[in-house]
C-alpha cells in the first residue's frame, strides 16, 4: 500500500515559507481539499508572524474551491501579523484572481525573486515604522520617572539650597506623569513595550509614594 503525497510542498526560501500548490489540488473533492487545507493551516499556525510565498506557478488554472483555500491561508497569515506574496505565471489563474477581486488585495508577482523582494521590503518598512513609533508615551514616561528620581535626590541632598517642598512637589508631579504615561501602554500589543510600561509604573508609584510620605 503506497501513501499518497500531499498535493502541496512547504519549503524555506530566504527565511520565508513557500507554500507551493500542485495541480492535483484542482481535481480534489471539496471534503478532501478542506482536509488538506486544515493540515496546511496547522503547519502555518506554528509559525509566529510568518512571511509566506503562495506559489501557484505549477497551476494552469485554479478552481473556486482552491481559491477559497488560498484565501484561508492568506487570512491566517494576516491574523498572525505575517505577510503574503502570491507567485503566479498563468494568465488563466490571474484572470480568476482578477475577477474575484483578489488581485487588488494581494501582491501577485511572476517570479520567486520578486516575491522575496516584496516580502523583504515589507519587513524592512515595518522595522522602520516600529523604530519610528517605538512608543512616545513610554519614552516620556521614562523621562518623567527619571525626573522624579532626580527631584527626590535634590530633596535628600543637603548641599543644595532648594526648598524641600518645591523638590517634593516636583517629585510627585513627575511621578504622576510617569504613572499616567505608563498606564497608556499596558495594553500595547508589543510585549517589550508592556514590560517597560510596568517597570515605569512601579518606579513612578514608589518614587511618588516616597514624595507624598515626606511631604505630609
Amino acid at each position: 500500500m503506497t501513501t499518497r503525497e500531499a498535493p502541496y510542498r512547504i519549503t524555506n526560501v530566504n527565511e520565508h515559507l513557500k507554500v507551493q500548490l500542485l495541480p492535483e489540488l484542482n481535481d480534489s473533492a471539496w471534503t478532501e481539499l478542506e482536509s488538506l487545507g486544515d493540515s496546511l493551516l496547522l503547519v502555518l499556525k506554528e509559525v509566529k508572524r510568518p512571511t509566506v510565498i503562495i506559489d501557484l506557478s505549477k497551476l494552469n488554472y485554479i478552481s473556486s474551491s482552491l481559491v477559497a483555500i488560498v484565501i484561508q491561508v492568506w487570512k491566517l497569515v494576516d491574523e498572525q501579523g505575517g505577510k503574503t506574496a502570491v507567485l503566479n505565471q498563468s494568465e488563466m489563474v490571474e484572470e480568476v484572481l482578477n475577477i474575484s477581486g483578489l488581485k487588488k488585495v494581494w501582491c501577485i508577482v511572476p517570479t520567486e525573486k520578486e516575491a522575496i523582494n516584496h516580502l523583504n521590503q515589507t519587513l524592512k518598512q515595518e522595522r522602520i515604522e516600529r523604530r519610528r513609533n517605538f512608543s512616545t508615551p513610554i519614552l516620556l514616561g521614562i523621562v518623567a520617572v527619571l525626573s522624579a528620581v532626580i527631584c527626590f535626590a535634590l530633596y535628600v541632598s543637603e548641599s543644595l539650597n532648594l526648598d524641600p517642598k518645591v523638590a517634593l512637589a516636583a517629585t510627585i508631579s513627575f511621578a504622576v506623569a510617569g504613572i499616567l504615561l505608563s498606564a497608556t501602554v499596558l495594553t500595547d500589543r508589543r510585549k517589550n513595550i508592556r514590560v517597560l510600561g510596568v517597570v515605569v509604573l512601579i518606579c513612578s508609584l514608589i518614587v511618588g509614594g516616597l514624595g507624598i510620605f515626606k511631604l505630609f
